[in-house]
């Protein structure tokens, strides 16, 4: 009896043992579900802003963006008048005029909010501000403070669909450095990260962006007092109105 108790109890024992394995199926499941849903409300720009930090932070550019660099040449010109001028002139410039109106409607807040000085040109509109705005000296990486301003460039910038030239200006004192030798390659770098954070952050097509850097060699102030030095470390956004951006000159 006492032998026939026991295998009883063993088999009772045996029958149930699924049950463990079960329950631990059904844990995994639930874990996996949870982790599931946490990794799908993770907001995309929240995640994309902290992973552009990291990689300007530690200087690490990303392959593959579509983004050129390039060195053009443009110069403001006065207002041309209408006479001579043959009717498919004016209707050219009429639809110049259009474009620079309607970027004016979407950029004008930036200049009086944000300081940011606008120049009209043929070619299009100049977004100049001094590099403070963005950058420590003789770094490259932006500040926190920067992206916030840079978003507001950008919400403007969405809503015309003309290419998006971003200069790095210097003032004359050299830099040389292990990652910047030179003025050339310090605002290089400030545009690129300008232009990176244009395309991974804000969404704006790679394809109407690229970047420029003319080191010390474009300055708008003689380089002889720290003021006039801080207005030649700038950094300018051009909006070009006329052609694509390796057709105009």
């Amino acid at each position: 009896m006492r032998r026939q108790r026991q295998n009883t109890e063993i088999e009772e024992q045996n029958s149930r043992a699924w049950l463990t394995t079960f329950n631990d199926l059904v844990t995994l499941l639930m874990v996996f579900f949870v982790l599931i849903f946490t990794l799908g409300s993770i907001k995309t720009d929240k995640f994309k802003a902290l992973q552009y930090g990291l990689q300007s932070g530690l200087g690490i550019l990303k392959e593959g963006q579509m983004v050129s660099v390039s060195v053009k040449d443009m110069q403001p010109v006065s207002d041309m008048s209408h006479v001579g001028t043959q009717p498919g002139e004016l209707q050219t410039k009429g639809r110049a005029e259009s474009a620079d109106s309607l970027e004016v409607q979407a950029l004008q807040y930036l200049e009086s909010e944000l300081g940011i000085q606008v120049t009209h040109m043929r070619q299009g509109v100049r977004l100049s501000f001094e590099d403070q705005v963005l950058f420590d000296f003789g770094k490259a990486a932006i500040n926190p403070e920067g992206f916030s301003f840079l978003d507001k460039i950008a919400t403007a910038i969405k809503k015309v669909t003309y290419a998006v030239r971003v200069e790095g200006h210097t003032d004359n004192v050299s830099i040389h450095t292990k990652r910047f030798p030179s003025n050339w390659e310090l605002s290089i770098a400030r545009a690129v990260s300008v232009v990176k954070h244009f395309a991974e952050v804000n969404q704006i097509d790679p394809k109407r962006l690229s970047a420029v850097g003319y080191g010390k060699l474009r300055p708008v102030a003689p380089n002889d007092t720290p003021s006039n030095r801080a207005q030649n470390r700038r950094v300018e956004i051009i909006l070009k109105t006329e052609g694509k951006e390796e057709n105009v000159e």
